[in-house]
């Protein structure tokens, strides 16, 4: 079974969680992890690695996605057993870790690894007859505690939905939490999709989610594979019909980093060159070739870029050179970023004065919220005081908003004299001054309401 634009790499990660009795050894995959695993006292024969190197030398010759890269590995990594270079390893992790080195040296693929585990291995060959083997019971159920990857769904200020999701896993298990979330957002006026921690998964879910924000009932062409082992092309298309509202008119926004990884990346590639999406953040990991996993033995299991991808617009894809976003910072900062321009775009598509107002509003209130003003001390002081049933507080250089009996929450300074309130968004404080003294407070609602209230010791 092929696994079509997949990322074993997360899979094996994901497994740690319930594996404790095994021994890790971490390969640097150019910053991803991928987790080779040790058991007790385990050795490798040199009969096991010379049957192990011949095996993943011809299905480097036969299969690779690339011949002639596929016969220049398979020489040197042949070329390194007969020299000597694997004999005194004794260790299964340590022979495994060491062909990934030399692989990743050789082919500079990402996805070309081999992985050492017997209990995976095992769980294959009890499911053989299954459709998914590859992807076993134990990995599901994992991915179903974690939600299938939809880690955190919410509402941002200005009706802008925000998704961090971090796996692709597919859509035959985890379809329906993505139609909840999509349902969850349909009526969002943006959307940002937080793929900065996603190190990918399979491209059943990428061509599900995808079809959400094209155009309408009309199929579009997403990618096509081509595999070398069938000689064979196949296409992804987007679905002309997809469970709840689509949105396929939003202003769309995807976060990267240097670890958004293979399907990820995919999702990203497909959106940015359909002129579908906005990225902003980080220019990715760089792995477009699905993979196919290969039972060597009873203990290793060769993970085999077997296909390449093709996107009808750029005629390639983006293996090796990641996808550059539009709007290129450090993804610690991408967020922020991605929510400024969202509310911008929206901003210069309202029609009426009502929708600029708000828009406007919350835009004022995120470059609060990242730059606060500059307010000295003297200053906040002046404003402490009671103004009717509203109390103000400074407590550690802040100042704290508190209506009757209600929670007490920071006050952000916009300007010297105008603040908004955490978790508030709706409303902002202004305060008023005459002749050196602060007269009164100024409760600004984002509907327009205005409700004055006069400073307690200011009253004659």
């Amino acid at each position: 079974m092929k696994i079509k634009r997949g990322d074993l790499i997360t899979i094996l990660k994901n497994r740690l969680t319930h594996m404790f009795r095994l021994q890790l050894i971490m390969v640097s995959v150019l910053g991803i992890s991928l987790t080779t695993f040790v058991q007790g006292a385990n050795t490798i024969s040199k009969k096991e690695q010379e049957e192990v190197t011949k095996k993943i030398c011809t299905y480097l010759e036969d299969n690779y996605i690339y011949p002639e890269i596929g016969k220049e590995v398979s020489k040197q990594i042949l070329g390194n057993h007969k020299d000597g270079k694997y004999s005194k390893l004794t260790s299964p992790a340590d022979f495994a870790y060491q062909l990934n080195e030399d692989l990743m040296d050789i082919s500079e693929d990402k996805h070309l690894k081999v992985v050492y585990d017997p209990d995976w291995i095992k769980q294959i060959k009890q499911q053989e007859q299954e459709q998914d083997v590859y992807l076993t019971k134990e990995m599901i159920e994992e991915e179903k505690r974690n939600n299938f990857g939809f880690k955190e769904l919410r509402i941002l200020a200005g009706n802008i939905g925000y998704l961090d999701l971090r796996i692709f896993f597919h859509a035959k298990y985890a379809g329906e939490t993505a139609v909840s979330a999509m349902n969850f957002f349909s009526n969002c006026d943006a959307l940002i999709i937080d793929l900065r921690n996603n190190g990918g998964g399979w491209g059943e879910m990428v061509a599900f989610l995808c079809s959400y924000f094209v155009y309408g009932d009309t199929t579009v062409l997403l990618s096509t594979g081509y595999s070398r082992p069938e000689d064979e092309y196949f296409q992804s298309w987007s679905m002309p019909y997809v469970p709840g509202k689509t949105m396929p008119n939003i202003p769309l926004y995807i976060l990267t980093s240097k670890s958004t990884f293979s399907a990820a990346e995919e999702f990203c590639y497909n959106l940015k060159y359909l002129k579908r999406a906005t990225i902003v953040g980080e220019t990715t990991r760089g792995g477009a070739h699905p993979i196919s996993p290969k039972v060597l033995n009873d203990n290793f299991i060769l993970i085999l870029p077997e296909w390449r991808s093709i996107n009808p617009i750029t005629g390639t894809n983006w293996e090796g050179v990641g996808v550059k976003p539009h709007i290129e910072i450090p993804a610690n900062e991408a967020l922020n970023v991605a929510h400024l321009a969202a509310l911008e775009k929206l901003l210069t598509r309202a029609q009426n004065e009502g929708d600029k107002f708000g828009y406007q509003w919350h835009l004022d209130g995120l470059k609060a919220k990242i730059n606060p003003a500059a307010v000295d001390s003297s200053t906040l002081l002046s404003y402490v005081g009671k103004y009717g049933s509203r109390n103000i507080t400074f407590e550690n250089g802040i100042l704290y908003y508190q209506r009757g009996d209600r929670s007490k929450r920071k006050m952000i300074p916009m300007t010297q004299d105008l603040f908004m309130i955490e978790d508030i968004d709706q409303l902002r404080v202004k305060f008023i001054t005459e002749d050196g003294h602060v007269k009164s407070l100024i409760a600004v609602y984002s509907d327009g309401a205005v409700v004055e209230s006069t400073k307690e010791n200011e009253k004659h």
